[in-house]
């Protein structure tokens, strides 16, 4: 994160980020491991996620047309989408490492579903052009974008507990940077995905953990378990994104 010692965030807990209420929709709709179908609501099962109540706006013209690239993801298995997308990157054939594949291993718990307007598709699009960027693969994509889609729905907010800001709810009091800095997607996902690396430098088998495990490294949550709920969707957002930059 651009010279900011990321090490010393273990030693603070990481701030509660209820949201305000901002009339949010949130589908009720759960979607087993790979779209195999509906399951329990979205506040089944991990029970201990947080109140998120940002915005989603109403759908438009727009929002149908990331709704079709969303259903064509869909359309094949993840596998099969990360494999499409390791070939397209010119990387060698052959099995592929862990950190390269969208889903390396069982999802974890109930899976919820939101809608994306144009704005939180495009700061997703950020977060996954910043994790290729790096170079550090599909699954570490999938990471940053279930752990944005828990802290913020996508939404680059100016406002949260304490001074909690932006995509990834990061507090300038603790290191994160200015205010102004981590209200940029760009700033803000590069230094999610900083705080991720390191994480993944101690933690060799990191890609095959269950989802909330490497997040919870990175942000200390008073809500571990919730990031994993979105892994299900985050992994076909970021299929859509990655195939569209190959």
């Amino acid at each position: 994160m651009k010279g900011i010692p990321l090490r010393s965030f273990a030693r603070f807990p990481r701030a509660l980020h209820p949201r305000r209420a901002l009339a949010v929709t949130l589908l009720g709709t759960a979607i087993a491991a790979a779209g195999a179908g509906t399951a329990t609501a979205a506040t089944a099962g991990l029970g201990a996620s947080q109140a998120s109540t940002v915005a989603t706006h109403s759908a438009t013209t727009q929002n149908t047309t990331h709704t079709a690239q969303l259903d064509a993801a869909h359309a094949k298995p993840l596998t099969t989408w990360s494999a499409i997308i390791h070939a397209a990157a010119g990387k060698a054939s052959g099995s592929l490492p862990a950190a390269d594949r969208l889903l390396p291993a069982g999802v974890s718990g109930p899976q919820s579903q939101m809608a994306m307007n144009s704005a939180q598709w495009r700061n997703a699009t950020t977060i996954v052009q910043q994790a290729m960027a790096k170079h550090m693969g599909l699954r570490s994509a999938v990471i940053a974008v279930a752990t944005a889609m828990q802290e913020s729905q996508l939404v680059n907010i100016n406002y949260g507990t304490y001074d909690s800001l932006g995509l990834f709810q990061q507090q300038p009091d603790m290191g994160w940077g200015t205010a102004a800095q981590v209200t940029n997607p760009v700033y803000a996902s590069d230094a999610f995905l900083t705080g991720l690396s390191q994480y993944q430098s101690s933690n060799p088998g990191w890609a095959t953990q269950p989802l909330w495990q490497p997040a919870q490294g990175v942000q200390k949550s008073g809500f571990p378990y919730a990031y994993s709920k979105w892994e299900v969707q985050a992994a076909h957002v970021v299929a859509t994104v990655a195939k569209g930059m190959f």
